[in-house]
């Protein structure tokens, strides 16, 4: 069977061809259906349980744990951008927390700086050398390093700059790359300003005896290209294990730390880490049990979104966090407004950073505190916006008072609850309630918990954001281009869904960037991080592109359709049936996408 030509991450799944035409309940079992491959492997490929990975962890765990027993100065740092940057953070941020005893510092980089945690940052993940520059700052005078970069893709340029650098200074560091593509699909599209590209260094690692790459294949997303699904969750599993298991390895952790499940395989490192996957395994099997309670909140999150009104999280701890991860990434994944999905912590950045860090003033979308939610939120909540509780059921007696006057505004009331002991939550219109024990691989951890959690509010706004008009099919059509690899990727559907050539999708592209019918010579030739940079308070950019390269409007007419009819789908479906009864007609043919052969 031949292999795929294109990053695996960027195929459309096979599974999810209609869920655009599914109901709640219909998505939540695409979802865990595509959520089963994250374990079972996809095709042809080596999966997150197969041996040849686990003996790759393993290689991992034996080096990070030589570090951590290092008695100079020693650092771990994960590196990522957009989702895996802000996973990067909430990742060291737990087991920062787990060894604060133990004088072992995790730490993280995310492209764009601790602005992009909330809100991304344009260009940011596209520039090697600044990438590289901040590394050398963050690394200072440690003598040893453990550098992870993770790129779900194989492609980040922020990632692949540093690669480069590590690989460079090998006395110093031991090198993970962390992606979920065949190593033959690594990007090999120039990077600009620089003189490689992202396959040219995992070439240049690939059998470098410092290096290490991680990339099970766990399949295309069930939303194609939204690796904060899929991708994000397998970063979280592997993190997570990796790094538990370089603590029990390095003696830091005793095995009578195991929650009781794992002790017996606490002698063998394969087994242990094998062992330690099926237990998130589980917990998604238990996740999933709450299939109807899940389809119910994405039913009120889409009624929200269709009125153009909006879906607040508030939440404590590190569920509270993965809620602000959770809707940062809406905006740029599906075109959103930045406030049509929020997150609130009970003491804002202080929660986040557990530091006196407050990026409040920066701006209005980095007011994450309950106390902004209070003050500009909470007095012009409606009817049909969507408030989204994260937690413990003992924290909503904490908030009993605020989610009163919520419900006296009429406003929509849901919860994602971590084993609760009741089964009746009066005053809620949905509930989820995840029964998930063990809750840690590490007793009293909460990191299956929050794989489960993850799984939920990725379903939950992806789930929305479908009933809202967002998806042809099974492929984003708003995206916010805000990088190279989303520049790329807008290109590609553009091609899949008109069925048009490359120079085309690119043509329409650009008309809908510069807002034309007539692209200038200065246009046409600017470079991609001209073109990034114009998309900046541009709006429905790439469904206004996907209508110009059917040729059936111009910019003006394209503007028109969409306000009369917001799903893109419905229009490109009735130019295809008016071709189809016109043989003559010179429009571009139209096509359902499929699954690339492979």
């Amino acid at each position: 069977m031949p292999r795929p030509n294109i990053s695996i991450t960027e195929l459309p799944n096979s599974i999810t061809t209609d869920i655009d035409l599914a109901t709640p309940n219909g998505m939540v079992k695409l979802f865990r259906q595509t959520d089963a491959q994250i374990f079972n492997g996809w095709d042809i490929y080596d999966g997150l349980c197969d041996i040849e990975i686990i003996k790759k962890i393993k290689i991992a765990v034996d080096a990070a744990a030589e570090i951590l027993t290092f008695k100079g100065k020693k650092k771990i740092i994960v590196a990522g951008a957009g989702t895996s940057g802000r996973l990067a953070m909430f990742i060291s941020r737990n087991f920062n927390r787990l060894c604060r005893q133990k004088k072992i510092k995790f730490e993280y980089m995310i492209a764009g700086g601790d602005l992009a945690l909330i809100k991304a940052q344009e260009g940011a993940e596209d520039d090697p050398i600044t990438a590289q520059k901040e590394l050398e700052k963050i690394v200072g005078d440690a003598e040893k390093i453990l550098y992870i970069g993770v790129t779900c893709g194989l492609s980040a340029p922020y990632i692949a700059g540093q690669l480069d650098y590590t690989s460079d200074n090998s006395n110093k560091f031991f090198s993970i790359l962390l992606g979920f593509n065949p190593l033959e699909l690594a990007r090999k599209i120039s990077i600009e300003n620089w003189d490689k590209r992202f396959y040219d260094v995992v070439e240049k690692i690939k059998k470098h005896p410092k290096c290490v790459i991680l990339n099970p294949v766990v399949g295309p997303e069930p939303i194609t290209g939204s690796t904060r699904m899929k991708g994000g969750s397998a970063t979280k599993i592997i993190l997570d294990v990796l790094f538990t298991a370089s603590l029990i390895k390095a003696d830091l952790l005793s095995p009578n730390d195991l929650n009781e499940f794992l002790r017996p395989y606490s002698s063998n490192m394969e087994d242990l880490i094998f062992n330690m996957i099926r237990q998130y395994e589980n917990a998604w099997i238990n996740t999933y049990s709450q299939l109807e309670n899940i389809a119910r909140l994405i039913d009120l999150g889409g009624s929200a979104l269709n009125s153009h009104k909006h879906i607040y999280y508030i939440g404590s701890d590190v569920y509270g966090i993965l809620g602000t991860i959770d809707a940062s990434e809406c905006p740029p994944t599906f075109g959103d407004s930045f406030d049509d999905i929020r997150g609130y912590l009970p003491n804002g950045w202080n929660d986040l950073f557990e530091a006196k860090r407050d990026l409040s003033n920066v701006g209005k979308e980095y007011h994450i505190s309950l106390d902004y939610f209070k003050q500009e939120i909470l007095p012009n909540l409606s009817p049909m916006d969507l408030v989204i509780f994260l937690g413990k059921e003992k924290d909503i007696e904490l908030h009993e008072t605020l989610f009163e006057k919520i419900k006296g505004k009429d406003t929509q009331l849901g919860a994602v609850l971590i084993n609760p002991a009741c089964s009746s939550f009066p005053g809620f219109d949905a509930v989820v309630s995840l029964k998930i024990e063990p809750l840690g691989l590490i007793n009293n951890t909460e990191i299956l918990a929050e794989f489960a959690m993850k799984l939920v509010l990725n379903d939950i706004t992806t789930g929305a954001h479908i009933l809202s008009g967002k998806i042809y099919h099974n492929r984003m059509i708003d995206l916010n281009i805000s990088n190279t690899k989303l520049y790329y990727r807008t290109i590609g559907i553009i091609q899949e869904i008109v069925n048009v050539d490359m120079d085309t999708a690119v043509e329409s592209i650009l008309k809908s960037i510069y807002e034309t019918d007539t692209l200038t010579y200065e246009q046409s030739g600017a470079s991609i991080s001209k073109h990034i940079n114009a998309c900046k308070m541009r709006k429905k950019i790439v469904p206004c592109a996907l209508l110009i390269a059917t040729g059936n409007f111009n910019f003006i007419e394209v503007h028109n359709a969409i306000e009369k009819e917001p799903k893109v789908r419905a229009i490109i479906e009735k130019i295809a049936k008016e071709n189809n009864s016109k043989p003559d007609s010179k429009s571009k043919t139209l096509k359902k996408p499929k699954e690339k052969k492979r």
